[in-house]
């Protein structure tokens, strides 16, 4: 059973972070472990945040999309990608999803949950760059040059 190591804890992730420290003690209840919390002072600048949800209007333009169903579209197939990847993220999300059935639905399906589903507010910093990389790299492949300079 790996360590928790470095998870932002937020109101929206404090279940996830509960359910991942009741599985440690469980693996092994003889074991102390110690927990420290401290104020996260690594946070993504207004200017990262404006980029990105700056670039949703273009993309909605290149894709035939509103922008609702741009925002969606980026969830599922860029942002939902980057949050399954991540070791600890992934598991809990992932385990969440599946218990839900949403890997049974159809894009359509999982397209309309996106619109509930919590996907970019739960990336740190290095997500959040990772997203802003990965949709400059697609659009402009495809001609849309998508400019951030932070």
């Amino acid at each position: 059973m790996g360590l928790i190591k470095d998870f932002t804890l937020k109101l929206t992730t404090y279940d996830l972070a509960d359910k991942k420290v009741k599985e440690l003690l469980a693996a092994n209840p003889s074991q102390d472990y110690v927990l420290t919390v401290v104020e996260k002072n690594e946070r993504r600048t207004l200017a990262a945040n404006r980029a990105y949800q700056a670039w949703i209007p273009a993309i909605s333009d290149v894709l035939g999309l509103t922008i609702p169903e741009a925002t969606c579209h980026i969830k599922l197939n860029f942002g939902l990608p980057i949050l399954l990847a991540d070791d600890f993220m992934g598991k809990l999300i992932g385990e969440g999803l599946q218990a839900n059935g949403y890997f049974q639905l159809g894009y359509e399906e999982q397209m309309k949950l996106m619109l509930k589903l919590p996907v970019t507010r739960l990336f740190d910093t290095p997500m959040h760059k990772r997203l802003r990389d990965d949709l400059q790299n697609h659009f402009g492949a495809m001609g849309l040059q998508l400019d951030y300079k932070g």
